[in-house]
């Protein structure tokens, strides 16, 4: 009866107290709960997209909530993001390594020759600035290069 009474609460404790630690670790998460503002204003703007959707908190001291809509579209891996208002604050869609301009082609080979690009995205922001995001590991941190439309680099990132 005591192993009984054991394993129970183990169970309890591991199907209710993980999914609390997950949510304070300040990663993403899969969001079921999405606010009719931001579900419609995705709807108007791709009507046949089924998205999964994520939520998490940015900004200066993290405290500002987003929900980003991952989705495939037009045969590349797409999110949108918007804040809790429904307005899109960015949308972001992957790039092939031919995509990029040249300049930054050419940043990235001078300056990290050996460091392979995990991610290459096109950001139009709220703003329609468009900018080219390049994700590589240095040290096992993933550093965000990121470029102007036509390829000058402005910034890098650390997340």
């Amino acid at each position: 009866m005591k192993a009984l009474k054991t394993l129970l609460v183990t169970s309890f404790l591991v199907l209710f107290g993980a999914p609390t630690q997950a949510q304070t670790d300040g990663s993403s998460k899969i969001e079921r709960n999405i606010p009719l503002i931001v579900a419609e204003t995705f709807r108007k703007s791709f009507p046949d997209k089924d998205p999964v959707w994520f939520s998490d908190y940015q900004g200066r001291y993290n405290q500002k909530l987003v929900y980003h809509a991952k989705f495939i579209f037009d045969k590349r891996y797409c999110q949108a993001i918007y804040d809790i208002n429904g307005n899109q604050i960015a949308f972001a869609a992957t790039v092939e390594y031919n995509e990029l301009p040249e300049a930054a082609r050419n940043y990235m080979k001078q300056n990290y020759p050996t460091f392979a690009i995990a991610e290459a995205l096109l950001v139009t922001d709220s703003d329609k600035e468009v900018t080219y995001e390049l994700g590589i590991y240095i040290d096992g941190v993933y550093v965000i290069q990121v470029f102007s439309s036509d390829g000058t680099f402005l910034k890098n990132t650390r997340t």
